[in-house]
């Protein structure tokens, strides 16, 4: 603990004069000062007998003598290389994290902070091999000799040795964004900042959780196209934010995968679970990627930030449970591997985050923005995550009538076409899907859609569950200022709904003919109730059949 005397670096995140970036780099540097505590446990054992004092709103660090001996230290131990060449950060505990997230994290600082070759010295390249999901992939990354966060002290003192009392330069591999333009305006654009706000950028690195963006389907991994998302949360408690942090790192690789920047704000803030509600979380994340063919650096592209709400991680709950997760796939070339991401979850993902209904803009996303055309095939491959969605969505009251009313018309439909097909034939239920989707499709007003779902109410004939609920049915559907809702939720309806499996078939003709030999007189009601028995068996082979393929 530090005595009366004033600390020689003061920083808080409650001050006046910071941004999201200065807090997060606080934080970064609470969390190392938190694990070298745990290595050098006495001031005797740290240069200057340098001491800190930590608080979940700040932070102190006081020390004797000369000051670039103190700092020099604290920034070596801090910000270190493996011997693997990774960088290996101090605060981060990597003995507890995965060797492919070491590497993950490695490839993201390398290529978005440090990107131009002056700020590090590279060693090699080297690759690794990793078995995810049964699927063996390789990962190439540049082993460093060192980096700048290592030698940063310099910039810190002067020439005597003391921390410098003006203002010092600060660049983009410190303080994102910060980029002077063109040369002639250098000395009018520089970035400035205090000595003690520019040693807290070094550590901003720490807290934040990078996330790769594949917004297609299908896209090949490559080193050179790679898209970096960083997700820089906003700290309001030092403890906490490190704790969430230390957690979020050891998270499964094809994890850090995600469709659009929404998705990774989401993911961030889930992980810290739902034991309680609590308050809005806000984030900024940024994004780096190469602005065209001939970059041979990638630059930051994009700023976005997120108000995260606790009933929107709530709702996302069900998306990593009963949504399809993001698969990969080696390909022929040993350094390249395939991943394919959910894009359903993605635009769940992307609603939740901006606090719309999950629901929100499906059919125009589907068939008007959908330029690859296969979101159409991934919402079959999502039906179990789409129900899930539906029945614990409180806010859909009286459009769950309407679901259920699509579910027994779909019922009634796909029953037909059983009873219509041939022995040994296959029904045709995926064909009916299909063209009923076809339809939907069409749907571009209001008059088309009431047509389609007249049509296909009628089609299906007797609906007992729109039957006892016409009265709240029936406005939904000829609704002049909702019907885009409707429309919507008809798309989910169809996609979510499951032929249900009868267990008819698996009840032989014996077990019937020994039931009713135990009373003489129901023998005689056997004889016509035996062919029908035969029928429903037969039909339960068929919806076994389909279920089989639906699976």
């Amino acid at each position: 603990m530090i005595g009366t005397n004033k600390p020689k670096i003061f920083l808080s995140i409650q001050a006046s004069d910071t941004t999201i970036i200065h807090r997060g780099g606080m934080a970064g540097l609470w969390m190392t000062l938190k694990q070298l505590a745990k290595k050098f446990l006495t001031p005797a054992e740290r240069p200057g007998n340098l001491t800190w004092d930590l608080t979940s709103t700040s932070i102190s660090l006081n020390w004797q003598g000369q000051d670039f001996p103190v700092l020099d230290w604290l920034l070596k131990q801090s910000f270190q290389i493996n011997q693997q060449g990774l960088i290996s950060f101090a605060g981060l505990n990597y003995s507890s994290m995965d060797l492919i997230n070491q590497i993950h994290i490695h490839q993201a600082i390398n290529d978005t902070f440090l990107r131009h070759n002056k700020f590090y010295k590279k060693e090699k390249i080297n690759s690794e091999l990793f078995n995810v999901k049964n699927n063996q992939i390789a990962l190439e990354y540049k082993a460093l000799k060192w980096y700048a966060h290592q030698k940063f002290a310099e910039k810190l003192c002067d020439e005597s040795g003391y921390l410098i009392e003006d203002y010092i330069k600060i660049v983009s591999w410190l303080y994102p964004g910060a980029t002077v333009r063109h040369a002639k305006l250098n000395k009018i654009t520089n970035i400035e900042e205090k000595v003690e706000y520019a040693l807290a950028l070094l550590f901003l690195p720490l807290i934040c959780q990078y996330y790769i963006l594949e917004s297609d389907y299908i896209q090949n991994h490559n080193k050179r196209l790679t898209r970096y998302l960083i997700v820089i949360p906003e700290i309001n408690n030092l403890e906490e934010a490190a704790l969430r942090c230390w957690n979020l790192k050891n998270i499964n690789y094809q994890d850090y995968y995600v469709t659009n920047l929404a998705e990774a704000a989401l993911k961030y803030y889930y992980t810290q679970g739902l034991n309680a509600p609590r308050d809005d979380e806000y984030c900024q994340i940024l994004q780096y990627e190469k602005p065209n063919k001939t970059s041979q650096q990638r630059a930051l592209v994009k700023i976005q930030d997120f108000t995260i709400t606790y009933k929107a991680i709530k709702n996302y709950q069900f998306v990593p449970e009963y949504f399809q997760e993001n698969r990969i796939f080696p390909n022929r070339k040993k350094s390249e591997f395939t991943v394919k991401v959910n894009s359903i979850r993605a635009m769940i993902t992307n609603n939740l985050a901006h606090n719309h209904p999950w629901w929100k803009d499906f059919w125009e996303i589907i068939y008007q923005r959908n330029q690859l055309g296969d979101l159409a095939k991934q919402l079959a491959f999502n039906r179990k995550g789409l129900f899930a969605m539906i029945e614990q969505d409180q806010e859909l009251v009286n459009y769950k009538d309407f679901i259920r009313a699509f579910h027994e018309a779909l019922r009634k439909i796909y029953a037909k076409i059983y009873g219509r097909t041939k022995e040994g034939d296959i029904p045709r239920i995926g064909q009916e899907y299909e063209r009923i989707r076809g339809e939907l499709s069409r749907c571009y007003d209001q008059q088309s859609l009431e047509d389609f779902l007249s049509d296909f109410l009628a089609r299906a004939g007797l609906n007992a569950a729109l039957y006892e609920k016409w009265e709240e049915i029936l406005p939904l559907i000829v609704n002049e200022i909702a019907w885009r809702k409707t429309r919507n939720l008809a798309l989910i309806a169809l996609a979510s709904y499951k032929p249900q499996k009868f267990s008819l078939r698996n009840v032989p003709i014996k077990f019937w003919t020994v039931l009713v030999s135990i009373n003489s007189q129901a023998a005689i009601l056997f004889l016509y109730i035996q062919p029908i028995i035969e029928v429903f068996q037969e039909i339960a082979a068929n919806i076994e059949e389909h279920s089989k393929l639906v699976n």
